[in-house]
């Protein structure tokens, strides 16, 4: 009976605390349903038959790690939010003589209740939609994927097993909460407020240098590999600087505006600036988490949808014709030039824009007007990883043939085009300078046999011995310096066709052996790579999204039951009804609305290093990015609008004034 009476009281508190256990239920559900969703596309067999599927799991498992990672950082926030409120009603109980071992019993009771129902609701709504999910992913893939079943058991025991081990430490987190702290400090623990704090300045200078060197370091990075290297150190000092300036920074002003007699000793200022300190220490951590989790949401967001939009510009930037082939003889180059134009008039499509040349692969390092080998280098930041090349040596006549554009280069001079940032201004090698002239585009691109997309170099030499001298000084291996022989070219007809065609190409014995690339079929793994990034990146963001909702509702919550007896007394003490009514409008705009302007001031300050970051994947087109990414910015903000909007009815009706 006495088991009994616990779990009774359990789902009677639970009932009567649905405003605050609803929305924690909420979550909990739909933080169960990302990760078993994730889990069950993970375990899911028929994705191994999936061209480009190994690199979806891949994915997947990433965004699976994030899902729990973030499940357990926001229950236990969305947790601590529930025991301030409970905090009175659990001090009632044990001044009415119930021990502190029963008021943790029936805390664990309702957790227990609570993991129950959000495991049969998420995982009930996993397998509702899982072939809803499996559409989504076809359909960002663009490719088949097959079924294998509905329900994944394994899927369904990993989510429970994780879920479980959270729930328990919020179990013994709540007990512990009740061990060492007596009833008297229970009853009074819910209407307990913030003391005013201290102005710490010199907390936010750290803030503010941390944040600036957080920005300088995402402005000053020059190449990808940098920008990936110094990616997390730079959002690790984003994140505690915005947390600092929050805690330090908004507290500091705050009493300066205080001091300013003639701006605090009005009303609507008074209000709002004292009320806002009473309680800063709060409202900064739960401001913070929210202008973090926006500018999360914006970027993977933004990014990966950029990503997926700019899909077929990296993939031409990777391959620039439908299909190339690199060869070591001219004898092979002929061959497969003849045998190509049969293998297509058999498939039915045509030939466009084909073309064959011979030149030299090479990795150069350029660094201030000086070329070097690649590994004589010495690497003493990361940036000077950013100054190789891929680079491929043409002479005066090659280019020509290829693009038929006379260059008439003189004896010293070099003509250059560069895909790299950073621009080449002069050449010089073991003491040799040659004059450069910069090419600001090609006419016809001639393909790389490495497919790079980062730091591509073409160099047209006027001649061979110029060639032959760059080669001497970058490779030692004489197999290396020799002339690569590349067929590049384009075709045209129907799917079915190309498909055709593409199978003669690939299945042929002169082209098996040799490096040949069909753009069509690397598209597949393509789309697989840029898809699963953007499911993922979609999926994190509705779960970063909901981590924001959910912690304002939480906050207008907590704030509307201190501020109701508040403005009632402000009320009896003079302030009309109007004037209590635009404070409480003008205190909310300010504390809601600047972590979404920080949040915003943080995606564009990380923009270069996305863009960077993006470029590794082929993606170059800068203007393209910025808007994608502001783009997702403003959806972003127009769901936390509607957020804010909703609280702030909730907030209103528990003020009632």
């Amino acid at each position: 009976m006495t088991k009994l009476l616990y779990f009774r009281l359990a789902l009677g508190n639970l009932w009567k605390n649905r405003q605050t256990y609803l929305p924690f239920l909420t979550a909990s559900t739909l933080l169960i349903f990302s990760m078993y969703s994730f889990l069950m596309i993970t375990f899911n067999p028929g994705l191994n038959k999936v061209r480009g599927g190994v690199q979806f799991l891949t994915i997947l498992m990433f965004g699976a790690f994030v899902v729990g990672l973030f499940s357990a950082i926001f229950l236990f926030y969305a947790n601590s939010f529930l025991i301030k409120r409970r905090k009175r009603e659990m001090g009632l109980y044990g001044i009415l003589g119930m021990e502190k071992k029963h008021i943790a019993r029936v805390l664990r009771h309702e957790l227990s209740v609570t993991w129950l129902c959000a495991m049969l609701l998420g995982i009930g709504l996993g397998i509702l939609l899982t072939r809803l999910l499996f559409l989504l992913i076809r359909l960002a893939l663009r490719v088949e994927v097959p079924l294998v079943g509905t329900v994944s058991m394994q899927a369904i025991l990993v989510t429970a097993i994780l879920f479980a081990a959270l729930y328990v430490l919020l179990i013994i987190y709540n007990s512990l909460q009740v061990r060492f702290t007596n009833p008297i400090e229970l009853f009074r623990g819910g209407q307990t407020g913030e003391k005013e704090p201290k102005a710490r300045w010199s907390f936010a200078v750290l803030g503010l240098a941390l944040m600036g060197g957080g920005y300088y370091m995402a402005q000053a990075v020059q190449n990808p590999m940098a920008a990936i290297a110094l990616f997390f150190v730079a959002v690790l000092m984003v994140i505690l600087g915005t947390y600092l300036l929050f805690f330090s920074g908004s507290i500091a002003v705050l009493r300066l505006l205080k001091r300013n007699r003639r701006y605090y000793y009005q009303p609507r200022h008074f209000v709002t600036i004292s009320g806002m300190l009473y309680r800063m220490k709060q409202n900064a951590a739960g401001l913070a988490s929210i202008a973090i989790l926006c500018t999360m949401a914006m970027v993977t967001i933004g990014t990966t949808v950029a990503m997926y939009n700019g899909s077929e510009k990296m993939l031409d930037e990777y391959y620039p014709f439908d299909m190339q082939i690199t060869l070591d003889s001219p004898q092979a180059q002929a061959a497969i030039i003849a045998q190509n134009e049969t293998l297509a008039e058999d498939a039915g499509v045509t030939i466009q824009s084909l073309h064959a040349f011979n030149a030299y692969e090479t990795t150069l390092a350029f660094d201030n007007g000086q070329i070097f080998r690649a590994d004589v280098m010495a690497y003493e930041t990361i940036n000077d990883y950013g100054k190789l090349h891929s680079v491929l040596l043409l002479t005066e006549a090659t280019y020509a043939a290829l693009t038929g554009e006379l260059l008439a280069l003189e004896a010293n001079e070099i003509a250059l085009f560069t895909t790299a940032r950073e621009p080449i201004t002069a050449l010089e090698m073991e003491g040799d300078h040659y004059a450069l002239r910069r090419l600001d585009t090609l006419p016809v691109i001639p393909c790389m046999s490495s497919g790079t997309s980062m730091n591509k170099t073409y160099m047209i030499v006027p001649e061979e011995a110029t060639a032959q001298r760059i080669l001497l000084l970058t490779e030692s291996s004489p197999e290396n310096r020799l002339p690569r022989y590349t067929v590049q070219w384009n075709i045209s007809g129907a799917g079915d066709a190309r498909a055709q065609y593409a199978q003669a190409v690939a299945s042929q014995t002169d082209f098996k052996g040799h490096n040949l690339r069909i753009k069509d079929s690397l598209r597949e793994e393509w789309y697989a790579l840029h898809g699963g990034f953007l499911f993922i990146g979609i999926f994190l963001g509705s779960v970063f999204l909901m981590g924001t909702a959910l912690i304002i509702y939480f906050k207008q919550i907590s704030e509307g039951y201190q501020d109701h007896d508040r403005f009632i007394i402000l009320q009896k003490v003079g302030m009309s009804s109007k004037e209590v009514r635009a404070t409480v409008r003008r205190q909310i705009l300010l504390v809601f609305f600047l972590p979404l302007l920080v949040a915003v001031g943080h995606v564009a300050g990380s923009l270069n290093m996305m863009v960077l970051m993006l470029s590794l994947f082929g993606l170059m087109d800068v203007p393209y990015i910025a808007v994608n990414t502001f783009a997702a910015a403003l959806g972003v903000a127009a769901l936390y609008w509607l957020f804010y909007h909703h609280t702030a009815k909730t907030y209103y009706r528990m003020v009632k004034f």
